[in-house]
């Protein structure tokens, strides 16, 4: 059986696809900065000034991913620090932070979570529909792989819990 890949796009056919785009207005606190879309966060690593940064933290849809490339233009940053840890972006730590991110958002919001994971096994694609830049920091297959990690992560801590529930079921019986 062939199974239809997911695709994890503001450009999806599927809602679920669509919501777990980093341009979907999903709000999440991470490191106790609420940021309005995963792609806020995204941008905001690549912005300098910390006021600049809680400003970008509220944006989502095109209006971050403009802001995004803007800024990305204005200030070439190749390095970026985040709570007072600084890294290379494109760098494993920045992919890891990301994945960080995108898991607060998943934890934080629950509807999207439970359809996410509904989605297992099929395979998971980033296909905007456009060329991807040879200079992203993220490239769509990384973005890919991130994804189908944390909902295998996610899903193996929802069957643990359940595991642990029947438990607890059986030892108060």
């Amino acid at each position: 059986m062939i199974l239809h890949p997911l695709n994890c796009s503001g450009s999806s056919l599927e809602e679920i696809g669509r919501d777990m785009s980093n341009l979907a207005h999903t709000p999440f606190i991470l490191d106790g900065v609420k940021f309005a879309s995963v792609e806020a966060f995204y941008i905001c690593l690549r912005t300098p000034n910390p006021e600049q940064r809680l400003q970008v933290a509220q944006l989502h849809g095109v209006k971050a991913k403009h802001m995004g490339s803007k800024l990305k233009k204005k200030f070439r940053l190749t390095h970026t620090t985040w709570m007072d840890v600084t890294f290379e972006l494109g760098s494993e730590q920045h992919h890891q932070l990301v994945k960080r991110a995108i898991r607060a958002k998943l934890k934080q919001n629950k509807k999207i979570r439970k359809e996410f994971l509904k989605t297992s096994p099929r395979p998971i694609t980033h296909d905007t529909g456009f060329p991807e830049s040879r200079f992203t920091q993220l490239p769509g297959e990384k973005f890919s792989l991130l994804l189908t990690e944390l909902r295998l992560e996610l899903s193996w801590q929802c069957r643990l819990r359940e595991s642990l529930r029947r438990l607890v079921g059986l030892l108060a019986a």
